[in-house]
């Protein structure tokens, strides 16, 4: 049996003493990874490593990134759970505002829209059903982000002497953005909740990395030509992550 059905992952809960912190995590191992990854995200720290790692490896690529492990803790724990209820009159952010959600029944068609002033209408089949609604929010969100991502790329790509990317949503839970080597950018969806200089900050930030594909003073240096206000727009992923993640 075991010959037909071979075990190619297997998931074990650890800990590890950082500084003075006991830090619980997630040690995945799979066949087929070939590097350790470390990641953090409202569950804690989850590591990532090949099948046959050692246990003295992989404690010491945790340990050589002691720092960036418990920043990285201390930012997702610093805030609460946003706790959505998905129900009438309860406020959702999106590009920097609270707008208010206003639901109707409508059996015909599921319709959200955004009202004059900072209302989110939501006609659906039941409005009283909070996944629904919460289904509806989304798919308004990957609507407005899918457009106004796009038209950032489009205004920002010329300035960098870049041919316009081909742009993805992303639904990553770890990371804001990311690009490859086929000239495409992967942007998060959930970014629609950010203010639009945060959101251009990482759009910047990923077209940057068509030039730099790395975090030197150069590429920082590029980032800052064309987006001098990043490090106000980082303090706010830093501030309001956990909660733009949190849908």
């Amino acid at each position: 049996m075991s010959d037909l059905f071979p075990v190619t992952a297997v998931c074990e809960p650890k800990s590890i003493r950082l500084r003075d912190r006991d830090v619980a995590y997630l040690l995945k191992r799979s066949q087929q990874r070939r590097s350790i990854v470390l990641s953090v995200d409202e569950h804690g720290l989850t590591v990532s490593a090949p099948w046959r790692s050692s246990e003295q490896r992989i404690v010491g690529v945790i340990r050589d990134a002691e720092a960036w492990v418990l920043k990285k803790l201390d930012v997702w724990s610093a805030f609460p759970a946003r706790n959505q209820s998905w129900i009438h009159g309860e406020k959702v952010r999106y590009l920097g505002r609270d707008l208010s959600l206003h639901l109707t029944a409508d059996s015909i068609a599921t319709l959200a829209m955004l009202q004059e002033g900072d209302g989110l209408h939501i006609s659906l089949a039941d409005p009283a059903h909070k996944e629904s609604v919460k289904a509806a929010v989304v798919k308004w969100y990957r609507r407005h982000a899918q457009s106004n991502f796009a038209a950032r790329i489009g205004e920002f790509a010329p300035g960098l002497d870049l041919p316009t990317p081909r742009l993805f949503l992303s639904s990553a839970r770890t990371r804001w953005g990311s690009c490859n080597a086929k000239r495409e950018v992967r942007l998060n969806w959930r970014l629609i909740q950010a203010t639009q200089s945060t959101i251009d900050y990482v759009v910047v930030h990923e077209l940057a990395h068509l030039i730099e594909m790395n975090h030197s003073r150069r590429f920082w240096k590029l980032v800052a030509s064309v987006c001098p206000h990043y490090r106000e727009a980082c303090e706010e992923l830093n501030r309001m992550g956990l909660y733009y993640m949190d849908i």
